[in-house]
C-alpha cells in the first residue's frame, strides 16, 4: 500500500524491520529488583524509519518516503505515526505483528540498555509485494537508502532492489540523474556490495571490520574501495565510517578526511547513527558532495544524543555543524596503512 499523493521524492528509506518503541527512563535502575519507571515514551522505531523521520524532521519541505513491511495493531500504529509526521509511506502488510523493541535509561550513572524482539518471519509473497512496490517507484527518487537488518524471510530484499537499480527504468525522467544508491546495513549485504550499484557504504567502525574481517580502517576500506576485487566501483564511491563520540572517517578511492564534532553531553545514543544517516542521504539529494553531505548527519547525530526521545534541534545541528573540524587523511592518498 502507498500513500496518496507520492510524486517526486528526494530520499526512499527502506527500513524492512521497523519496531514499535518503548523508551523507559529511571533516576536509578537495580537489576534482580522492582523499578518503577519515572516516564515512558512510545514512537515509531527502527532503522530506516529513524532515518526518515530525521529526514523530514531536517527538511519538513522537501517529500520523503519510507517503505517498510507492518503488521498487526503495532504496525498500524507505526504507519499512522510516520504518516502523522508527514512521511509518504510504501508499506506491505504482512501476517506477523511488527516487533517491540524497549529501550531502559538510567539516569543516575547515564547507562542504556536495548530490549529488542524477535522478528516475524516474512512470506515470500509479501517480500514479493514489497519488492514490487518499491520496484515501480526507483526512477522518483534521487537517493535511496537500505537501512538496518532485513528480518527472515527477506533476506534478498535488498539484492533484489540493487539489481532493479540496474535495469534501465521503464519510464525514464529527462535530465534526471539515477538515484544514488546508499547501505546502512551488514548483514545480507554481499549481493548489494557485488552488484556494482552501490554509491555509499555508511557503517561504523566495529560493523566495518566485521564486515571485511581486517585488523584496521584502513585496510577494510582499501578492500572494498582499491584493487581487482573492489566492491564499490561506482564514480564517487565512498565508505563513510562512524565511531561514536570518535572522530568519523570518509573514503573515497583516492582521498580521505577525519572529521571530528565537538563534544556533547550523551542523554540518549538510541538511532543517533539513523539520524546520521537520514539528513546525509537527504543532503546527498539536494546535491551536496558526499563530504559536505556526511558533515551535516554527523552534526545531527550528535544533536540528537543530548536528547531523551528522538528528535533534534536543528539550530543546534548548525552549531555544531559550524564548530565541526576536518582534516584530510594524507596516509591515505599516499597507500600507508593507518589504524
Amino acid at each position: 500500500r502507498m500513500s496518496a499523493g507520492m510524486g517526486s521524492m528526494t530520499t526512499l528509506c527502506v527500513g524492512p524491520n521497523p519496531a514499535l518503541q518503548r523508551v523507559l527512563s529511571f533516576h536509578r535502575l537495580s537489576i534482580g529488583e522492582v523499578n518503577r519507571v519515572d516516564s515512558l515514551s512510545t514512537y515509531c522505531g527502527g532503522k530506516g524509519q529513524g532515518a526518515a523521520l530525521a529526514a523530514q524532521r531536517w527538511a519538513p519541505g522537501a517529500r520523503h518516503a519510507v517503505a517498510q513491511f507492518l503488521g498487526g495493531d503495532s504496525g498500524r500504529f507505526c504507519e499512522e505515526q510516520l504518516q502523522a509526521a508527514g512521511l509518504q509511506t510504501i508499506t506491505q502488510r504482512v501476517a506477523g505483528p511488527t516487533r517491540m523493541c524497549t529501550t531502559l535509561l538510567n539516569e543516575s550513572d547515564g547507562s542504556n540498555t536495548e530490549l529488542i524482539d524477535p522478528s516475524a518471519t516474512i512470506l515470500m509473497d509479501e517480500l514479493d509485494g514489497l519488492v514490487s512496490a518499491i520496484g515501480s517507484r526507483l526512477s522518483d527518487f534521487s537517493v535511496i537508502a537500505l537501512c538496518g537488518t532485513q528480518p527472515p524471510g527477506s533476506e534478498s530484499l535488498y539484492d533484489k532492489l540493487a539489481a532493479a537499480l540496474l535495469r534501465p527504468s521503464p519510464s525514464p525522467s529527462p535530465g534526471k540523474p539515477e538515484p544514488l544508491l546508499l547501505l546502512d546495513g551488514i548483514k545480507a549485504v554481499d549481493g548489494v556490495l557485488r552488484s556494482g550499484r552501490l554509491d555509499v557504504l555508511k557503517i561504523n567502525r566495529d560493523e566495518l571490520m566485521l564486515l571485511t574481517k581486517r585488523p584496521t580502517v584502513h585496510e577494510a576500506a582499501s578492500l572494498l574501495l582499491r584493487g581487482a576485487d573492489a566492491r564499490l566501483t561506482r564514480p564517487n564511491a565512498a565508505i563513510a565510517v562512524t565511531d561514536g563520540p570518535r572522530p568519523a572517517m570518509l573514503f573515497h578511492r583516492a582521498r580521505a578526511w577525519r572529521l571530528a564534532v565537538p563534544t556533547v553531553p550523551c542523554v540518549n545514543p538510541i538511532g543517533a547513527g539513523d539520524v546520521c544517516t537520514g539528513v546525509f542521504a537527504h543532503q546527498l539529494a539536494v546535491g551536496d558532495d558526499t563530504l559536505a553531505a556526511f558533515a551535516w548527519g554527523l552534526a545531527a547525530a550528535s544533536a540528537r544524543v543530548v536528547e531523551r526521545s528522538p528528535i533534534f534541534d536543528t539550530e543546534k545541528v548548525a552549531e555544531l555543524h559550524a564548530a565541526l573540524a576536518i582534516e584530510p587523511i594524507d596516509s591515505w592518498a599516499d597507500g600507508v596503512e593507518e589504524t
